[in-house]
């Protein structure tokens, strides 16, 4: 379809505005949701001027699948990477990131995965970043010491867990969830470490600086 033409400030919308437009939509109220005219509308725009940054529908959706994939992936990958070499570093990074919230939007998975069930395009997109996403963990039990199917299980079990739990839309308080990452540590890491702390403020400050013993 041929760009219309609009006002200069609807023609000065970039991609970045519709991509955000539509990732709200799609947590708010499900794909069923994402129509043109309500991403219009909610950015004060006209349906023409959508059209001054994507030829066709299909063409943003693919965008906000994207977006998806690297917004609610890349705090991960950044955490583990800036961990270095410790398996035990690069574990407690991947809960931070996890369970802090301050860049992974668990809503944004959830919905992902309903728009999934109906659209065959958004399901191999869901399924290639979760294979990756599980890698990315083994590599993380591998550097912790474990091999093979050890590394692999607990990958697994870590990463379903996590889908699980938002998934199921848990009411826990973040003082609960911070006390329980000790024991999840335990038995997903084979350490200790944290068993000692019993204050959800501990916790979360072993998390954000975790001490140079722990190597």
């Amino acid at each position: 379809m041929e760009k219309m033409d609009g006002p200069q400030e609807q023609r000065g919308l970039s991609r970045e505005d519709w991509i955000g437009a539509g990732r709200q939509v799609l947590i708010d109220k499900g794909i069923a949701g994402v129509r043109l005219r309500a991403l219009s509308e909610s950015l004060g725009a006209t349906t023409g001027a959508f059209y001054w940054q994507y030829r066709k529908l299909e063409d943003f959706l693919e965008d906000l699948r994207q977006d998806w994939a690297q917004r609610n992936t890349g705090p991960f990958t950044r955490a583990i990477a800036g961990a270095g070499p410790s398996g035990m570093r690069q574990y407690l990074a991947y809960v931070r990131a996890l369970v802090l919230e301050t860049e992974f939007n668990p809503r944004y998975d959830n919905a992902i995965r309903d728009w999934a069930h109906s659209d065959p395009r958004t399901a191999t997109v869901l399924r290639e970043i979760e294979v990756f996403r599980i890698e990315q963990l083994r590599a993380v039990f591998e550097a912790l010491g474990f091999a093979g199917k050890a590394a692999l299980i607990r990958a697994r079990v870590t990463y379903f867990h996590q889908a699980g739990y938002n998934a199921m839309q848990i009411t826990e308080t973040r003082e609960e969830r911070l006390q329980n990452i000790p024991y999840y540590a335990e038995i997903l890491t084979d350490r200790t470490d944290l068993m000692a702390l019993d204050l959800a403020d501990a916790v979360q400050e072993f998390l954000s600086a975790p001490p140079k013993w722990l190597d």
